[in-house]
């Protein structure tokens, strides 16, 4: 299972930006969590901030150096994989096609639950058929690391500076192929 936004694209959100607009001075406090927790007319005034930069993120998006490569290798090799995001549908679905990339599984968060929830990824390992101890979640955030451990699924941490506990972590998309190999093989 794939993060979308930060992994498989270039990461596009501004986020000091959006949270001063939203008043979150907080940088642990995650907008989707603190949703919840405000009246109605609050929350609609955070969730159309987020819509806005969500709409300026698709605008601009660009493919990761090795999502191409990846989802060639997981196609060719027959492996079954899916898209797990906390973005909106329409977001990605325009994202998709700016970048020019394709999986028939994606798993947003307009199902109601959003990483660091497990059910998202557990979705997404149903979608692809299989069981979550079998999963691989390939990630850039910490809520892609906490929702995969929660699903009890292998996480692994595409970052230059690992400082998010994981059981394995990528420096680059291009070195996917490689670990997805050496896993398959063991």
């Amino acid at each position: 299972l794939l993060d979308f936004d930060g992994t498989l694209t270039k990461p596009a959100f501004d986020w000091p930006v959006m949270k001063e607009e939203m008043g979150l001075l907080d940088e642990e406090v995650s907008i989707l969590d603190y949703l919840p927790t405000l009246s109605p007319e609050r929350a609609r005034e955070i969730s159309d901030i987020l819509e806005k930069h969500e709409l300026k993120a698709a605008d601009i998006a660009e493919a990761n150096d090795g999502s191409h490569a990846l989802i060639a290798y997981l196609r060719t090799r027959k492996i079954p994989f899916g898209v797990v995001t906390n973005n909106a549908e329409r977001h990605v679905l325009k994202m998709v096609k700016k970048i020019n990339i394709s999986f028939e599984v994606l798993v947003t968060r307009d199902i109601g639950y959003w990483k660091p929830d497990p059910r998202p990824m557990l979705a997404g390992a149903e979608a692809i058929g299989v069981s979550p101890e079998k999963c691989v979640v390939i990630g850039d955030g910490k809520y892609d690391m906490m929702a995969a451990k929660a699903a009890g699924m292998l996480s692994v941490h595409l970052t230059e500076r690992s400082s998010i506990p994981s059981d394995l972590t990528l420096r680059s998309l291009r070195d996917a192929p490689a670990l997805l190999k050496q896993l398959i093989d063991k």
